[in-house]
């Protein structure tokens, strides 16, 4: 239990080695993550890292390179990309061709894996030289391993949002109130902390202030639903690596929190 603040101990991780990353939980354990050459594809966060760096991409796109990477090797007709992508709207061949366009250009010189058949549909090449372990590039080159602190009163979002930062390889704790967070023990200061704004007993602000007054420098990331403009001044003025709006968006804070754990010398 921590009685004060200025007692809250100090993170003291080693930063993180390519090779360490193989036995660490985080993407590998999650079977729903998809690797090729030095790509992860996140299918529950939607998103798409390259040596652990979150490339932009869009909905279409990345439905469909899952499609693509789920048959690897084969052909996926047409038919069978519209049923997957477009499930319930009538599209035309230009709008396929559009988003395959789309997909490449974010693969860049990756992209002559995806191969078109003439007339028939569509094939991600499957790989025929050896490659390093997926593994190496599949988490973001963060202290290892990275963990988060999600500190808000809503049962649903502290799952939801478990499940997404456990699926881009990070450790998560879960934390309904400040008090809570503040009883609970504490080897290390997590590395990030995700921070409801209006919370029971203490307010994320009051918290985040006393933090700073006690010169703890614990990166935090503000969620809201009850916004406003001298809200998120006061919180970004106080140091907030951000500011987000719920419902928040996965990448935003994805891309927030990497932003957060980054090591000093990145």
């Amino acid at each position: 239990m921590i009685q004060n603040l200025t007692n809250l101990p100090i993170p003291n991780r080693p930063a993180r080695s390519w090779t360490a990353a193989r036995d660490e939980p985080g993407t590998d354990d999650d079977p729903s993550v998809l690797r090729f050459r030095h790509y992860c594809v996140l299918p529950r966060a939607r998103q798409l890292l390259a040596d652990g760096r979150s490339l932009e991409i869009g909905s279409r796109a990345f439905d469909l390179l899952v499609v693509l990477l789920e048959s690897r090797g084969t052909l996926v007709t047409k038919n069978e990309i519209v049923k997957r992508v477009w499930p319930s709207t009538l599209v035309e061949d230009s709008n396929l061709r559009v988003q395959m366009t789309a997909l490449r250009k974010v693969l860049g010189r990756d992209g002559d894996l995806i191969k078109t058949v003439p007339g028939r549909g569509y094939m991600l090449a499957a790989e025929t030289t050896a490659e390093p372990p997926a593994s190496l590039f599949c988490e973001p080159p963060v202290r290892a391993p990275a963990t988060v602190a999600v500190i808000d009163d809503d049962r649903d979002v502290r799952e939801a949002l478990h499940s997404l930062l456990r699926s881009a390889g990070m450790r998560v704790e879960l934390f309904g109130s400040v008090p809570e967070f503040l009883d609970s023990p504490h080897p290390n200061l997590p590395d990030c902390v995700v921070l409801d704004v209006m919370l029971p007993g203490k307010s994320g602000l009051d918290f985040h202030e006393d933090l700073v007054r006690a010169k703890r420098q614990l990166p935090v990331i503000f969620i809201s639903g009850q916004a406003d403009v001298p809200m998120s001044v006061r919180a970004m003025k106080g140091g907030a690596v951000e500011f987000l709006t719920k419902p928040v968006r996965h990448q935003d804070l994805l891309r927030a929190v990497l932003q957060a754990i980054a090591p000093v010398s990145a």
